[in-house]
């Protein structure tokens, strides 16, 4: 007999949004939709990509989570300070320690799953984790039975609309080709009187944004390794450039330091955008309340609940 996992029931093809059905092994087995697409389930992880689709993107940040995903501070954060901040004013006002027992959460692009056993710590019944690349492979092992990671892309999630009392997207969508697009698609999911929290990178000013443009037309050509070892190489620059995660040498090691480096050079997609930009995406998609949070550019809204 089948042991049905927290989660499998919001499952949903992503192409024709229709519910799934389990056939064979949960471990290496298949999904298949109503209409006969079939998503193979390897070592535990349901897949809902192609090895093909947006390839450059997802070798990228696999590469990452493979040489820096272990290490004990992520981004200059230990797990006990990520979990700190999923309750704290960086969540904005309606989000706290008092909002996770009971609920659920989409973790939207969670990388190598670092924020996922904290939400489950922090009481919520059912935490999903999407991501396109293998580093959700990373770690899986520790998981508690809350949690459920699904590889997919958020501009196509395989997962029923509604679904979600918060969906939780750090620092994704800008590294997708239409940010718009997949905040449209993820603002789907959240359940009614439920919540979106976004943080995309700040736009700016015009001397910023052209080195910017032309450091990566080159970076994001580059080979993986010729890549990281030009990363090691710029980390004094750190102290220089601050970081969104106030990662620097004296906070971080050297090579976690180079983690951040790498995190910014070598994805493929990168747009920088503004509060006003986002938040009218945010209530073209049909949420309100948006709340400006004190990290530029991260946002908060929530979706009405249904009126009778």
């Amino acid at each position: 007999m089948q042991t049905v996992r927290p989660g499998w029931d919001l499952l949903r093809c992503p192409v024709s949004g229709s519910a799934l059905r389990l056939e064979g092994d949960p471990a290496n087995g298949c999904w298949v939709s109503e209409e006969g697409r079939r998503y193979p389930i390897e070592n535990g992880l349901p897949r809902f990509v192609t090895d093909s689709e947006e390839a450059t993107t997802r070798e990228r940040f696999e590469y990452q989570w493979r040489h820096w995903g272990r290490e004990p501070r992520i981004f200059g954060k230990t797990p006990e300070e990520m979990r700190e901040l999923l309750v704290s004013e960086r969540v904005g006002s309606s989000i706290d320690a008092r909002f996770y027992p009971g609920r659920s959460v989409l973790d939207a692009g969670a990388g190598h799953g670092r924020y996922l056993s904290a939400f489950a710590e922090l009481g919520a019944t059912l935490v999903v984790g999407l991501d396109l690349g293998r580093g959700l492979e990373l770690g899986r092992e520790d998981d508690p039975p809350e949690v459920l990671r699904v590889r997919g892309d958020v501009r196509h999630p395989p997962l029923a609309p509604e679904s979600f009392d918060l969906v939780f997207s750090d620092g994704v969508v800008h590294h997708t080709p239409e940010p718009e697009a997949a905040v449209r698609a993820l603002a789907r999911l959240v359940a009614p009187g439920g919540y979106l929290y976004l943080w995309v990178y700040p736009r700016g000013g015009r001397a910023w944004e052209i080195t910017n443009r032309w450091l990566r037309i080159v970076t994001t050509r580059m080979p993986n390794r010729l890549l990281a070892a030009l990363c090691y190489a710029l980390v004094p620059l750190l102290s220089l450039v601050p970081t969104y995660s106030q990662t620097r040498l004296g906070r971080a090691t050297w090579r976690q330091c180079a983690q951040v480096v790498w995190d910014w050079l070598s994805p493929p997609y990168q747009s920088h955008h503004t509060f006003k930009e986002v938040a009218g995406w945010l209530q073209a998609a049909g949420l309100v309340d948006v709340e400006s949070l004190p990290v530029p550019v991260g946002c908060i809204a929530r979706r009405p609940e249904r009126t009778t």
